[in-house]
């Protein structure tokens, strides 16, 4: 494998010549890709952020291309920007030489290569962003009746507790359960408790 490097970092081009055993070509002017399937690549997009977004939109979006960016203050943010636009791989520039090989392997198999601690942060993000919403908003898709039973049951009481509250017959009271079970997608009422009570 042949690695080509994008950087206009004279300390970036020196501390992956010293580290790396792999035959490398340097270049601080980003080109097209080739199509030699023997060729990684590897961006250093401290210093020439926009440039590395715009090559990675054109030459490498969709494409089954072997890129790694390198950043000097890796972030979040940029990685996601990154994978978005095809990177397969994102590291902290000055990592250690054991990592770049693992980098490197992956990349020339067709995988890809992330800080574990990155992705750790990445997934806490994801949950974060697929957490149920606060009880107010799912209660919405309820009827009026079904919220009144819903908080009825986050009070704490029996289902012949609210027949009686609602006028209406245990039978009913199940049936309505049943309803806000399946609309909130939840399985029974400490589901439907713990659910409203987080909100």
């Amino acid at each position: 494998m042949k690695l080509i490097v994008y950087s206009i970092s004279s300390s970036f081009v020196k501390f992956l010549d010293h580290h790396l055993e792999a035959e490398i070509e340097f270049s601080a002017q980003l080109q097209a890709p080739t199509n030699d399937p023997e060729q990684q690549y590897l961006l250093h997009i401290s210093g020439m952020e926009l440039d590395c977004y715009e090559w990675l939109l054109r030459h490498v979006s969709g494409k089954p291309i072997p890129v790694g960016v390198c950043s000097d203050l890796p972030d979040i943010r940029e990685m996601l920007e990154c994978v978005r636009l095809g990177a397969k791989a994102y590291c902290n520039s000055h990592m250690a030489a054991l990592h770049y090989n693992q980098l490197l392997q992956l990349l020339g198999q067709g995988q890809s290569w992330f800080p574990p601690q990155m992705l750790d942060e990445t997934f806490k993000l994801a949950q974060q962003a697929v957490k149920p919403a606060p009880a107010e908003k799912p209660l919405e898709m309820l009827t009026g009746r079904e919220k009144e039973i819903a908080l009825a049951v986050a009070d704490g009481k029996s289902n012949r507790q609210i027949a009686d509250l609602c006028e209406i017959s245990e039978p009913t009271v199940k049936t309505h359960l049943s309803n806000i079970f399946r609309k909130l997608e939840l399985r029974d009422r400490v589901g439907l408790v713990l659910y409203l009570k987080q909100g």
